[in-house]
C-alpha cells in the first residue's frame, strides 16, 4: 500500500480526493484542522507554503490530508527544506513511499542535504530505505556525529558490522566522532573488522584505544 493510500484509509480521506488535483473539503479541514471555520474558503489557487506556513500547518496535517511530497510540491513547496520548515523530519523518511516521493519531487541531493543535519538525524536514518534512496554512507552518517559519541554509537548499531559497514571511513572520521575501541567492541566492530574494512595506521589504532 502506498504512503498516499494509507495515509487515506487511516483519516477517512477518499483516495481519489488524494490523487486529483483540487483538494477536497475533508482534505482542507484536515489540514486547517485549528481553523476549521475557515478551511472552507480557501481557493486551491491560494494553498501554497506560505499560507500553510502562516496558518500553522505542520507535518501531521499534512499527512492527516495524505499529500505527498509531490502533492505538496504542485502546491508551491519548492524545496526539501521547506518539508522541513513543515515539521517533516529525518524519520519521516524511513516511510520509504514519503523518501521516494520527497526525491522525486526535489531531488536526492536536496532531500539529503535538507534532513541530515546533525547527529539526531543520522541515528533516524541509519539503517533505513532512506540511506539506499539518497546514497548515504556510512562516512557521511558519521560525519554528521562528530563530538557525538552516544549517536554515533547508535548508528553503527543499527548497521552490521560484519557486512562492510565500515569499508571507505577514514579512521580519521571515526576518531572525530569520540567513540574507542571499548564502546566499538561492545556493539560488535573488534579490531579485526576494523583494519580490515578502515587500514587505518598504528598511530589511529593507538588512538582509537586498541
Amino acid at each position: 500500500m502506498s504512503f498516499v493510500r494509507l495515509e487515506a484509509v487511516m483519516h477517512g480521506v477518499d483516495e481519489t480526493d488524494v490523487k486529483t488535483k483540487r483538494l477536497s473539503a475533508r482534505q482542507k479541514l484536515a489540514l486547517f484542522r485549528e481553523c476549521p471555520e475557515n478551511a472552507l474558503k480557501f481557493n486551491d489557487d491560494e494553498l501554497n507554503f506560505d499560507l500553510l506556513a502562516k496558518r500553522g500547518v505542520k507535518a501531521w496535517h499534512i499527512r492527516s490530508a495524505g499529500l505527498s511530497a509531490e502533492d505538496l510540491k504542485k502546491m508551491g513547496v519548492c524545496s526539501a527544506v521547506q518539508l522541513r520548515e513543515l515539521d517533516f523530519d529525518a524519520l519521516d523518511l524511513c516511510n520509504a513511499a514519503f523518501c521516494a516521493s520527497a526525491v522525486a519531487a526535489f531531488g536526492a541531493d536536496d532531500v539529503k542535504r535538507s534532513f541530515l543535519i546533525d547527529a539526531g538525524d543520522a541515528v533516524a536514518l541509519a539503517g533505513s530505505i532512506a540511506t539506499f534512496h539518497l546514497k548515504i554512507t556510512t562516512e557521511r552518517l558519521l560525519q554528521t556525529c562528530a563530538g557525538a559519541p552516544i549517536q554515533a554509537r547508535a548508528v553503527l548499531q543499527q548497521l552490521v558490522p560484519y557486512g562492510g559497514a565500515m569499508s571507505g571511513v577514514s579512521p580519521i572520521v571515526l576518531l572525530d566522532t569520540g567513540l574507542r575501541a571499548s564502546a566499538l567492541c561492545e556493539i560488535g566492530y573488534f579490531l579485526a573488522n576494523i583494519v580490515e574494512q578502515m587500514q587505518p595506521t598504528d598511530s589511529q589504532l593507538k588512538l582509537l584505544g586498541f
